[in-house]
């Protein structure tokens, strides 16, 4: 996973990197893990004034204590973050929601339109967009909500796109 790492940038990484990528070396892939780098990846990048400016200024005593704030990169898979049940509930209400709404829509849509390689094409999206937007109070809970909209909206521009990918191949065919 340390190659997520390439994100950040490059004042951070001469700061950070070796650090991050030790705590990671001989861990398994996790998705939780890996949507934190990325979150975090975004955050540097939206507010760097904060974790930027710490990076070039540290001091020895920062470097010691930095394992535990790791400039802006918060594991909230590592135990100790809990989420609340009022989380758990609005993650499940949110892809439950999503998934009704946008399986109506998908079906308004196909009906209207008909039988179309790129309206079928889009129905994957009522499954993996609620899964998507529920991360909002799982594993992006304790991120600002730029950080939040960026991660969010890029990862549905890209399922849409290879969706609407995999209807242009159908055409092909």
């Amino acid at each position: 996973m340390t190659w997520l790492l390439k994100l950040y940038p490059r004042v951070w990484r001469r700061r950070y990197g070796a650090e991050v990528a030790e705590m990671l070396a001989g861990r398994r892939f996790s998705l939780a893990v890996a949507v934190d780098l990325v979150a975090g990846a975004i955050d540097v990048r939206l507010h760097p004034s904060a974790t930027l400016a710490a990076a070039t200024a540290a001091t020895h005593e920062e470097e010691t204590t930095m394992s535990a704030r790791l400039a802006g990169l918060t594991c909230t898979a590592v135990p100790g973050v809990k989420l609340t049940p009022a989380d758990q509930w609005k993650a499940g209400g949110t892809a439950i929601g999503m998934t009704i709404a946008l399986s109506l829509i998908w079906m308004v849509a196909h009906v209207r339109i008909g039988d179309n390689p790129y309206v079928d094409s889009l129905s994957v999206l009522t499954y993996m967009l609620p899964i998507v937007f529920s991360t909002r109070y799982t594993y992006l809970k304790d991120r600002p909500a730029s950080v939040q909209a960026v991660f969010i909206g890029g990862i549905t521009l890209i399922i849409v796109a290879i969706m609407l990918a995999a209807g242009w191949v159908t055409t092909q065919i």
